[in-house]
């Protein structure tokens, strides 16, 4: 009896042996590389592709607390929990970076620079935007695997040090003359001077980021506009291309939640935003009426950016937009051209800072993303409801990057730093402008859409350019012509949220800022993010989370003070 016992035990080990060793190859997820089956096309496609999605994830936030997409708060500090920012906490670690340490190795040692300097192009910017959203994060100790399970969170300022260096590494390596182009890639084709001016203009934005609390990065800064290899076209512009597809999706996030059959739309558009295109230098009203004036004037980017189902405020009561004809908050300015309230007019329909309120039934009226950069429909008064497929289907673009973007930069060095070699602040702000309106009035010939601008764009584009021109010379002070500059710089910036809200924490531009609605006191802004929740639950090292009241933690760059930004 022993002896059989014996017998089966051995058989049962033996069995669930062999279905252990059958059962291991299992493990490996066929949708993410692994060591056993490594491939740097492979890895570098991973990496591209969480690139995006992290990028994505963090524009969103930033968009919502810039003022650019709506944030429903009413309070700073319960409008997020920790568990808010898991996905791009973990996306940024294990989707980016781990894919891209596994990748860089791999390539040198197959002398692949080419694909090892574009992971550390994307490492960089994602280790960078972590620090200007987290503050001090995991860098020195981070993804070492079993060696180390709770990294510690080094200093801000010394993961911008190594972001630099990881700048620095890439343009090494995709200086080598053995670093040829990889099978898939999906922001520059393969065009390695195109990665090299990206490195050194990611170099710039982070040394701008800095020039608060580091004397030194003026040098710096100065050194790379002389050199002048920066994004100052749109052929060398940053971005990541979405198409048509519907399965697997690979629409325009928003465009995919606007575009719908069921009727409505699932975003809520910023009031402030869509009135500081349409309406803010035009007395509060926007400028959009269908008559010969308004064809010669307003920006020319409005049609492009908002597409509206209604023309006017017919729709709007009290079961629509329940806070339709009620007096905006005493808090708010009294004058009409300085801030919006509650329904700006002509058909712009969103939302106000910090309305948390519940929907009403006004998906039929919602303003939608227009056709840049959603790839939506370009509004030539239509004024019809959203459909699955309308405009350019969703074939639009993240803007991560683009050459508008540098103008700007370059017109706020000029202010705050007194570095003209290319041109003045004001010279760089129309450039900027210019840039900015060129890259969205063509966005839908190069998507191959057919459109019917305005019969006036010529006209338009000139008066207003002129106007912003303008605008900065009546400015008295450095700082009104600074803020001149960043909101123009924070309306070209629409579809990228990542950017407005470093510069509203650099600068405090906009000054005409929206307010939050139906709360006196919302508490500090947001100066950076809570830890996520898969951080501080799972680290042992991680840094005490941020109590609820104390969110105006500032990142180390930022030394403006607390009640800088309301």
């Amino acid at each position: 009896m022993k002896f059989n016992k014996f017998i089966i035990a051995v058989t049962l080990i033996a069995t669930f042996a062999s279905c252990s060793k059958r059962l291991d190859s299992l493990l490996d997820n066929p949708n993410l590389p692994s060591p056993s089956t490594a491939d740097v096309d492979l890895y570098l496609n991973t990496v591209q592709l969480n690139f995006n999605g992290f990028w994505n994830n963090a524009s969103d936030i930033g968009a919502q607390l810039s003022r650019q997409q709506t944030w429903f708060g009413p309070l700073y500090r319960n409008a997020y929990s920790p568990a808010s920012f898991d996905g791009i906490w973990t996306t940024a670690y294990t989707g980016v970076i781990k894919n891209a340490d596994a990748l860089i190795p791999l390539a040198q040692k197959q002398n692949k620079f080419f694909a090892s300097g574009i992971a550390k192009i994307l490492k960089a910017y994602t280790y960078g935007t972590m620090v200007d959203v987290f503050g001090d994060i995991p860098f020195s100790q981070a993804n070492l695997g079993d060696g180390n399970t709770n990294p510690k969170a080094d200093g801000g300022a010394s993961v911008y040090a190594g972001v630099l260096g990881l700048l620095d590494a890439a343009l090494v390596d995709l200086g080598k003359t053995s670093a040829a182009a990889p099978a898939n890639d999906l922001f520059y084709g393969g065009n390695k001077a195109k990665w090299i001016t990206l490195a050194k203009t990611l170099k710039l934005k982070f040394l701008m980021q800095t020039r608060l609390v580091d004397a030194s990065a003026t040098a710096k800064i100065q050194a790379l506009i002389t050199e002048n290899d920066l994004i100052n076209a749109a052929s060398q512009d940053f971005v990541f291309q979405y198409s048509t597809n519907l399965t697997p999706d690979s629409r325009h996030p928003h465009y995919a939640s606007n575009y719908v059959n069921s009727g409505g739309v699932g975003d809520y558009l910023s009031n402030y935003f869509m009135w500081l295109v349409s309406a803010q230098k035009y007395g509060g009203v926007p400028n959009i009426n269908n008559t010969t004036q308004s064809r010669t004037t307003g920006d020319p980017r409005l049609r492009y950016y908002f597409y509206r189902q209604v023309l006017n405020s017919a729709p709007a009561n009290s079961q629509t937009l329940p806070c339709f004809g009620t007096a905006q908050p005493a808090w708010y300015p009294s004058v009409p051209d300085q801030t919006p309230y509650c329904y700006i007019g002509r058909g712009y329909w969103g939302r106000d800072h910090g309305d948390a309120s519940g929907s009403p039934p006004d998906g039929d009226y919602r303003t939608a993303w227009g056709v840049y950069p959603a790839g939506g429909q370009y509004d030539a008064n239509q004024g019809a409801k959203v459909s699955l497929g309308l405009g350019a289907g969703g074939k639009g673009i993240n803007p991560i990057w683009l050459s508008s973007f540098t103008e700007f930069l370059q017109a706020e060095a000029a202010i705050a730093l007194g570095i003209t070699t290319n041109g003045n602040a004001k010279t760089h702000l129309i450039n900027g402008v210019a840039a900015s309106i060129d890259k969205v009035t063509k966005f839908p010939a190069a998507l191959g859409l057919t459109i019917t601008p305005n019969d006036q764009l010529a006209t338009q584009i000139t008066n207003y350019k002129a106007l912003v021109g303008t605008l900065y010379d009546n400015a008295t002070t450095d700082a009104a012509r600074l803020d001149v500059i960043m909101t123009e710089y924070h309306i070209a910036l629409w579809g990228n949220g990542i950017e407005p809200y470093n510069n509203l924490r650099r600068t405090g531009s906009p000054f005409n800022i929206q307010l939050v609605v139906y709360e006196a006191d919302p508490g500090l802004f947001m100066r950076s993010w809570f830890y996520p929740s898969v951080y501080v639950d799972r680290n042992s090292n991680a840094p005490a989370q941020k109590k609820p009241g104390d969110q105006a933690n500032k990142v180390f760059w930022d030394n403006n003070p607390d009640n800088f930004i309301k």
